[in-house]
């Protein structure tokens, strides 16, 4: 077993957004600051499928032809190989916790090391 506290982790400045990564042996957990900005985190796909939850702020979730907008408790789910974007929709930071399966390993190299 391992644990992790996120108020105690580094945080890894990568794109204007700051980053904290945990990994799993086959998934990622992401937990990013996203400051706003008109396209905060532009159109993209991978092949994991993701999860992503907001913690503060609002969002607004684009996935192939549909957008939510979510604060709060918002959860929102982007099958794997599908274009996708996140914008934050206010003036203040956007924090997501985002999961991915399987795991991202560019992104699992900024994880501690155990």
């Amino acid at each position: 077993m391992k644990s992790y506290d996120w108020n105690e982790m580094t945080a890894h400045q990568q794109e204007g957004r700051l980053r904290r990564v945990i990994a799993g042996e086959r998934m990622t957990v992401l937990r990013q600051v996203i400051p706003s900005g008109p396209d905060s985190l532009g159109a993209h796909s991978h092949p994991q499928e993701q999860i992503s939850i907001v913690l503060e702020g609002r969002a607004r979730f684009t996935c192939a032809d549909e957008e939510v907008t979510l604060g709060p408790g918002g959860v929102v789910i982007f099958p794997p190989d599908t274009e996708h974007s996140t914008q934050n929709l206010e003036d203040g930071n956007l924090v997501v916790e985002e999961i991915f399966s399987p795991g991202v390993e560019r992104l699992n190299k900024l994880a501690p090391q155990s």
